[in-house]
C-alpha cells in the first residue's frame, strides 16, 4: 500500500505542475460535486487541486494560516468577520440549498408552524437529538437556532458526535434520533438510514456556500495564481449550469445565485 501512495504522488507531481490546495466544509465535499468540478478544472489548467474536507470552521482557520489557497465555506458570520480582519481577497456567495430537520422514519408526522417550534417541541420532550458538534457551518447553524429559542442544549438527550455529515447522519439513524443536516448529504445517504426529512423549505434553513480568495499575505506557500483561477472557473456560467444541474438520486440538490 505505502508503495502504491508512493507511485501515485509521483505520477501526480509528472502530470501537474502545480498544486492548489481547497478547504471545504465537508457536507459540500461528501455530495462528490467537488470531484466533478476538479475534473473540469484539471482538464483545462495543469494545476493539481486537493481538497480537504475539514467543516467551515477549520477551513476558515487553516486560511488564516495560509494553510489553503481557497475556501468553500457555509458559515456566513465567521466568513464577514474573516474578510473583516483582511484574511480573504475575494468572497462571493454563489450557491446554496437547504438544512433540513431529520428523524425517524416511525416518526408519527406532524405540522408545525416552523422548524423552531418544531426544535422546541424537541427540547421540551426531550426527544433524542444528535449534533455534529464540530464548529462547522451545519453546527453553527444548529446553534443558531437554539439560541434563538433561549436553549442551551445538554443532558442524555443531546448527542454530541464531533464528526462529518455522513458519520454524524449514521449515529442519529442507529440511535433513532433527531438531526439537522443539509439536504445534499442526507439525498446521497437515505438509502442506508432509518431516518426520513421531518421539517423543510423555512427561509431560516436556506444554507448559502460561499468562495473565498484566501490573501496571500497569510502564508508563503499560498499559491494566489491557481486558487484565483479556481475562483474565476466556479463563477463561470457554465459551471454555474453544471452545478445548478448537478444531481444526487435524481434530486437536484443546489441552486445557483444568477448574475
Amino acid at each position: 500500500m505505502k508503495k502504491l501512495s508512493i507511485l501515485l504522488l509521483l505520477l501526480g507531481s509528472l502530470l501537474f505542475s502545480r498544486q492548489l490546495i481547497v478547504a471545504t466544509t465537508t457536507s459540500l465535499y461528501e455530495t462528490g460535486l467537488l470531484d466533478a468540478l476538479k475534473k473540469l478544472f484539471e482538464e483545462r489548467y495543469n494545476v493539481q487541486v486537493v481538497f480537504a474536507a475539514v467543516g467551515s470552521g477549520m477551513a476558515l482557520e487553516m486560511g488564516k494560516r495560509g494553510e489553503a489557497d481557497l475556501l468553500l465555506v457555509h458559515s456566513p458570520e465567521d466568513e464577514e468577520q474573516f474578510m473583516e480582519e483582511g484574511f480573504g481577497l475575494k468572497r462571493v456567495s454563489f450557491m446554496y440549498s437547504e438544512f433540513v430537520l431529520v428523524g425517524p422514519k416511525e416518526w408519527q408526522q406532524r405540522s408545525f408552524e416552523n422548524v423552531l417550534s418544531f426544535m422546541k417541541y424537541i427540547y421540551e420532550n426531550r426527544l433524542p437529538f444528535v449534533s455534529r458538534s464540530d464548529g462547522s457551518g451545519t453546527h453553527k447553524k444548529e446553534q443558531q437556532l437554539w439560541h434563538s429559542l433561549g436553549i442551551v442544549p445538554s443532558g442524555k438527550w443531546y448527542h454530541a458526535a464531533g464528526v462529518g455529515m455522513s458519520q454524524t447522519l449514521l449515529i442519529a439513524s442507529e440511535l433513532a434520533a433527531f438531526c439537522l443536516t443539509d439536504r445534499a448529504t442526507f439525498e446521497m445517504l437515505k438509502d442506508k438510514l432509518g431516518l426520513k426529512i421531518c421539517h423543510e423549505g423555512d427561509e431560516i434553513l436556506k444554507n448559502v456556500y460561499s468562495v473565498i480568495l484566501v490573501n496571500p499575505k497569510n502564508g508563503k506557500r499560498v499559491n494566489h495564481e491557481d486558487a484565483e483561477k479556481f475562483f474565476n472557473f466556479l463563477l463561470e456560467d457554465k459551471t454555474l449550469n453544471f452545478i445548478e444541474n448537478y444531481t444526487i438520486g435524481g434530486i437536484k440538490p443546489f441552486r445557483v445565485f444568477k448574475k
